[in-house]
């Protein structure tokens, strides 16, 4: 493997995430609430094959960036068998057990902010959703449903974060964070949402922000080929880096929207098409949901300008970790867990590769890549992989995409000199 050389942007941030090994600890103080719940409420809901599995990769992405990380599941043979050890560090998801740890992450983000630290809280929910006959969203934990008024009256209200980040992984979400209303169908929906959005209680936590799947009940969509639900899959891949347009190692609200938006674009089957909804903190429009600069225990695979298509990483479990439709201009970071062994995969070639360390960096331009055959069935599975990521991301399609939205973009990408 060739050593990394000369300088493209997205090295700047690596370079200094390296030279800042001795500085002062980090201000910025993350904890995660991880909820996963295959079962729902109602016996007219089936149990879902893969919110535990959603759970576990949020488990593993937030434990490496977190000072602790609480997880609230039961996990099914086949996911423990995938994540030994992992369910001994799990809790079940009831009522009693999120009140608990809501408790001692409060106490804890209430000590940081008295030595003048941020503290930052992630809320994740991956599971059954259901909206109740007043319009009132809920989520199912073992023991009953976690309402709407339970959200705001127990996560957000008494929160000490300084800022929450809430991910909801759910069928019809968008009730459970926003009050009561219809929203209308078809294309028009997703406008709706964003209009309806800002009119809602949400607006009195200027320091809260929303990554929400709107889908309706029965447009759950999960696939098999990558265990997982098509929605956390794409977010957990914007969160690995894949959604960093401008290179400087953060991954903002905008960035994740227009990311999740590429993904989507080329999905003509209704069946594969999801709706969200993805709203900033007020307080800060730009505040990073991720920081990969935050020393964070993290190897990085460097994708280096040059090389282009639909790629995705897999770990040695064979689990797909990332997934992205990379431009031929741009150079991705991608900060992965440095205890796995990985193969970078696109069509019909793989090069394997793994980290020495916690902060090692993999240069994509050296690896050797071989041809492997990947085949998947069925027309649903045609149309998850074929049309999914099949729209370049990068910056003409996330300026046009914000220029769309009439918003303003993030800060343009720099390009620094690192040579000698």
């Amino acid at each position: 493997m060739r050593p990394l050389r000369c300088a493209p942007a997205a090295l700047l941030w690596l370079a200094l995430l390296a030279g800042s090994a001795a500085s002062a600890a980090p201000t910025r103080a993350a904890y995660a609430l991880i909820i996963a719940n295959n079962t729902g409420t109602e016996p007219k809901q089936a149990p879902l094959r893969y919110a535990d599995d959603d759970g576990a990769r949020y488990y593993e992405l937030f434990s490496s960036r977190t000072q602790e990380t609480v997880f609230l599941s039961v996990l099914d043979a086949d996911t423990q068998a995938l994540h030994p050890g992992l369910a001994a560090r799990t809790r079940p998801p009831t009522r009693a057990a999120l009140k608990e740890a809501l408790r001692q992450l409060n106490a804890r983000m209430a000590e940081d902010k008295a030595r003048g630290d941020s503290p930052v809280l992630y809320f994740v929910f991956t599971g059954h959703g259901k909206r109740g006959p007043a319009g009132e969203g809920a989520v199912s934990l073992l023991d009953g449903a976690f309402t709407r008024t339970d959200l705001y009256s127990q996560v957000i209200a008494p929160s000490t974060a300084s800022f929450v980040h809430l991910i909801v992984d759910a069928c019809d979400s968008y009730f459970f964070v926003n009050s009561r209303g219809a929203l209308p169908v078809a294309p028009a929906q997703v406008q709706a949402v964003k209009g309806l959005l800002a009119t809602r209680e949400l607006t009195r936590y200027p320091n809260v922000g929303a990554v929400l799947s709107t889908t309706r009940e029965q447009e759950s969509h999960e696939w098999s080929a990558i265990r997982s639900g098509v929605f956390s899959h794409q977010v957990l891949s914007a969160l690995s880096g894949a959604a960093d347009v401008n290179a400087d190692g953060r991954v903002e609200y905008s960035e994740l929207s227009a990311f999740v938006a590429a993904a989507n674009q080329g999905v003509e089957d209704v069946r594969g098409r999801l709706e969200v909804s993805i709203q900033p903190p007020a307080l800060d429009r730009a505040a990073a949901l991720v920081d990969m600069g935050d020393k964070a225990r993290l190897g990085f695979l460097l994708l280096p300008a040059g090389l282009e298509g639909r790629l995705w990483v897999e770990d040695a479990r064979g689990l797909r970790v990332a997934e992205l439709h990379k431009e031929r201009e741009r150079s991705v970071v991608l900060g992965l867990p440095p205890a796995q062994g990985y193969f970078l995969r696109g069509a019909g070639r793989e090069a394997s590769f793994r980290f020495a360390r916690a902060g090692a960096v993999v240069d994509g331009a050296g690896l050797s890549w071989r041809d492997n055959a990947l085949a998947a069935r069925g027309a649903m599975e045609d149309a998850l992989r074929d049309r999914l990521f099949s729209v370049p991301f990068g910056p003409r399609f996330y300026n046009g995409y914000m220029a769309s939205l009439g918003q303003t973009p993030v800060a343009p990408e720099q390009q620094p000199d690192l040579s000698p």
